[in-house]
């Protein structure tokens, strides 16, 4: 053993004697592509070494405490360990020869990682000699913290910055970014490079001269060139590197990193395709357009979000709509509103203390151009549920701007031409949930912007807009119908609270526009089922979103409902008759309203006191693929005039999703040649099992279904 010993010990003397040559001549060496092969077994060297560091370590330590601990075969172990970590120091060096690397990160991990070597051969020298347990105690405390401060500076050189960190960062709230805020580039491409390029592609790792953080650095590009040409097929080098074959040494992400998914890679290509815009808003997309989609499903939007407040009282709602302010609800059966002002002659602080009948319900508040003061703020600052506010053209200061940080859920605030200087937005980087900032017009000099946007982080604040685009934006129009059932036919009700709005709506589900589509009059009759879309224009004004309602029509009411396999105990509604009751639900599935089946399939039977003339049936269902509730998997309509001998009508197969997306209601129309009969039956067959890329893969899913309609 003591041969052993010794060999290994003038091992761990020849290998630092050579490392410290290497050193002294650091600056002359040329590696041969060879030996390159010897210094990237680093990463494959430098875990043994640790180990038997932390494991001798510990154990010299504790054998201070614990005298009679003994290990017979310590020094051979660390001798073993001298002489593994002066190989990993030695391929380490040859590493490091590669372009690529941060100087300052490398420096910090090339020296600790020679000390780390140098100290166990010197600890290895001194117990080859004697065994001092006060000694080896303090080699292995200092080789311990020369493995953190290594391992901490080589995991930032190999995935980037703060790594060891990470996991706890993460875990800090992230603004919401809004849907009206989001831009194609910063939103959706941004998060893709910081996830799957910037730990080669940063400051302190640039692989082939690339660095991917900054606009200027992805324009510029590294050593093989621009990243892309918008004058060629596949938009050049970028792409065609994504593209290339995994195994291809070309390809990026490398081999062991986290690849693209194909919707990453769709995602960065459409931002080519679109010219590579940094600035391009996501609203400013076609509203077709797949990346636009893509953004409804994965942005806030206020109107669409889920709150977990009452609705406010509607006699409250209707007593606060005055001719200088509008209060309404954001979305159809949605208890948030948004509350406008008009008329700066007309504004007095007193309308904004009127509104704490429903400061809970408030997320959206429009103060644009108002006469209002740093002390009306204490007013606002106390709506809990505030996310969008615009204060801009208003008399405002930095004192009356410290008042709102206690709002927790604000994501988005406009200060534009007001009084608002720099140590007041420098201020905003400690709302945790603030997204997006307009502050056009402020006392913020040119010069002080960037130095401010660095400071806010993750907060986005725009300097360049028009002052009027956000107040130039119309509402929606308000859908005043208050049943989406037709037995008959319905007049129409639409308003707008703003004076020369031309509402503009559509019977048929597509987008209504300012010249082909109907302006809707008061008395417009609706007589057949189908999705009606309205949009508010004024000459001037940017046109509204869409307000969108589907009417339901309900010709031939059954008499009874059977429910011929029950539906589950949890989500039984009002018996069978729910879905012959003509009462829509909501999104609510614990609502009451809503049938569940998941155990048994729908079947139902419905009758009449008399034979009618049937073709078609419309089922009414939620999809909420989170709460594993989905598009059944089969649909049967079957009918006849004894409940016995019934045939089949007609059967529809849903199209099934393929991503998670918010829930959603859905209306499952299956017609066929008119048929006259007395009795029908509904089948829906649940999904047996939920896709691979399902949270719950393999589990069944729900169908849920709310009513039925028969014409």
């Amino acid at each position: 053993m003591k041969s052993i010993d010794n060999k290994l010990l003038n091992i761990a003397i020849g290998c630092n004697a050579l490392l410290a040559f290497l050193l002294l001549f650091e600056q002359r060496l040329h590696i041969p592509s060879w030996l390159q092969v010897g210094g990237r077994m680093h990463p494959l060297l430098l875990h043994l070494p640790i180990t038997l560091v932390l494991i001798m370590a510990l154990f010299a330590v504790a054998k201070a405490f614990f005298k009679k601990w003994q290990w017979p075969q310590f020094n051979t172990w660390l001798n073993t360990a001298a002489c593994l970590a002066a190989l990993t120091a030695l391929s380490g060096l040859l590493l490091s020869r590669e372009e690529g690397y941060d100087a300052e990160q490398m420096r910090w991990h090339k020296w600790s990682g020679i000390a780390i070597a140098w100290c166990l051969l010197l600890w290895a020298l001194i117990t080859e000699r004697k065994t001092n347990t006060s000694i080896s105690s303090a080699f292995g405390l200092l080789s311990l913290v020369g493995i953190v401060i290594a391992g901490h500076h080589g995991a930032s050189i190999t995935h980037g910055k703060d790594f060891l960190l990470a996991p706890i960062q993460l875990q800090q709230s992230k603004p919401v970014v809004l849907l009206e805020d989001a831009l194609v580039f910063q939103d959706m491409v941004r998060p893709i490079l910081e996830a799957k390029c910037m730990s080669c592609h940063n400051e302190d790792k640039a692989k082939g001269e690339l660095l991917m953080t900054s606009e200027a650095a992805l324009r510029k590009g590294g050593k093989s060139g621009a990243l892309w040409n918008l004058q060629v097929t596949g938009y050049g080098l970028m792409m065609d590197r994504i593209h290339l074959p995994l195994q291809d040494k070309k390809h990026m992400p490398p081999a062991g990193k986290p690849q693209l998914t194909a919707e990453e890679s769709f995602i960065i290509e459409q931002w080519l395709a679109k010219g590579a815009s940094f600035q391009q808003p996501v609203l400013a997309l076609a509203e077709n357009d797949t990346l636009r989609k893509m953004a409804t499903q994965r942005f806030s939007q206020l109107s669409n979000a889920s709150y977990d407040f009452e609705a406010a009282d509607a006699n409250d709602i209707r007593q606060l709509n005055t001719a200088n302010r509008s209060v309404y609800a954001l979305a159809l059966n949605s208890p948030a509103l948004a509350v406008e002002f008009y008329g700066r002659s007309l504004f007095q602080s007193a309308q904004l203390k009127e509104l704490e009948k429903v400061t809970t319900q408030i997320v959206s508040l429009n103060l644009n151009k108002m006469p209002v003061t740093d002390e009306d703020l204490r007013i606002v600052a106390d709506f809990p549920n505030l996310r969008k506010l615009n204060l801009s053209f208003t008399d405002i200061t930095d004192k009356g701007l410290q008042q709102l940080s206690k709002l927790p859920q604000l994501q988005q605030l406009s200060v534009s031409g007001t009084n608002i200087t720099e140590a007041a937005l420098r201020q905003l980087s400690k709302w945790p949930g603030l997204a997006t900032v307009y502050a056009w017009q402020t006392k913020v000099p040119a010069t002080a912007q960037a130095a401010v946007q660095q400071a806010l982080g993750k907060t986005r604040i725009q300097w360049g807009f028009n002052g009027d685009t956000i107040q130039m934006k119309l509402n929606a129009p308000i859908i005043d119908n208050e049943a989406q059932v037709m037995t008959g036919p319905i007049e129409l009700r639409l308003k707008h609270f703003l004076p020369g709005v031309s509402i503009r709506y559509t019977l048929d589900g597509s987008e209504p526009d300012s010249i082909r589509s109907p302006e809707y009059a008061a008395g417009t009759i609706i007589h057949e089922q189908g999705l009606m879309k309205a949009k508010a224009f004024k000459a001037g004004w940017i046109s509204s979103d869409v307000s969108s309602l589907f009417f339901y029509k309900n010709k031939y009411r059954p008499d009874t409902a059977i429910a011929l396999l029950p539906p589950d105990v949890s989500y039984k509604g009002n018996g069978a008759g729910t879905i012959i009751d003509n009462v829509k639900a909501d999104k609510n599935f614990r609502s009451g309203k809503w049938l569940g089946y998941k155990e048994n399939a729908m079947r139902t039977l419905l009758s009449f006191s008399k034979p009618q003339p049937v073709s078609s049936v419309t089922v009414s269902s939620m999809i909420d693929i989170t709460s594993y509730i989905m598009p059944a998997m089969r649909l049967e309509v079957w009918g006849g005039n004894h409940p016995q001998q019934l045939k089949l009508l007609q059967i529809l197969t849903p199209i099934q999703p393929t991503k998670e997306i918010p829930s959603y209601l859905e209306a499952f129309e299956l017609k066929f040649d008119t048929q006259t009969v007395q009795y029908l039956k509904l089948v829906a067959v649940p999904v047996s099992k939920l896709p691979a890329w399902h949270r719950g893969k393999g589990d069944k899913g729900w169908f849920f279904v709310d009513e039925c309609f028969i014409n």
